[in-house]
């Protein structure tokens, strides 16, 4: 029981607090389970991340099920699920009753979310840089880490560096870590 009313409030306030969706809460996620609590390992974090990525729907609600299943089952997945969800939907209420349709092109309010948009920018920049560093395991990580990297920043199609990345992880698994001995980077 325990264990479920700490999924409950931690995801709650997780968010409550965290502004920029998903992918900026699954920093705060780490930082409450692997650190403060310590009920998960780094590499659950990273395993949580590519689950939340392939499985279709909310990246919020995807983290909540993956933790709550890991520490208390099915039931911890509809705690913490009712943890996250709570939040929004209290906050949507408020706005939408405080706020009439056409206070929309309010001043203060737009120059408040250009300054959310920075906050959410630093999260996405300081969960790539947790990834990224559970990610590289060896100094044969790096060229292909490079070579993602400028395709990210030199690549504008969507499906070019996908299917680029396909065919590097590809070449990587067959000659990067079962053929070590034979090719090194």
């Amino acid at each position: 029981m325990r264990i479920l009313w700490l999924l409950f409030m931690e995801f709650f306030k997780i968010a409550l607090f965290t502004i920029g969706g998903g992918l900026a809460m699954i920093p705060v996620i780490e930082n409450t389970f692997v650190t403060k609590h310590k009920l998960l390992k780094e590499s659950d974090i990273t395993y949580m991340i590519g689950i939340t990525q392939f499985v279709p729907g909310l990246i919020a609600i995807n983290s909540a099920v993956y933790v709550g299943h890991k520490l208390a089952g099915w039931k911890g997945s509809f705690i913490a699920t009712i943890g996250v969800i709570l939040p929004s939907m209290l906050i949507i209420m408020i706005i939408a009753a405080l706020f009439p349709l056409e206070n929309l092109s309010n001043f203060h309010l737009l120059e408040a979310f250009q300054c959310v948009r920075a906050c959410v920018l630093g999260m996405f920049l300081l969960l790539a840089y947790r990834v990224g560093k559970n990610l590289i395991k060896s100094i044969r990580d790096i060229p292909l880490l490079m070579v993602l990297l400028c395709c990210l920043f030199c690549v504008s199609n969507v499906v070019v560096i996908i299917l680029l990345a396909c065919v590097l992880g590809g070449l990587y698994e067959t000659f990067g870590r079962q053929g070590a001995k034979k090719c090194s980077f």
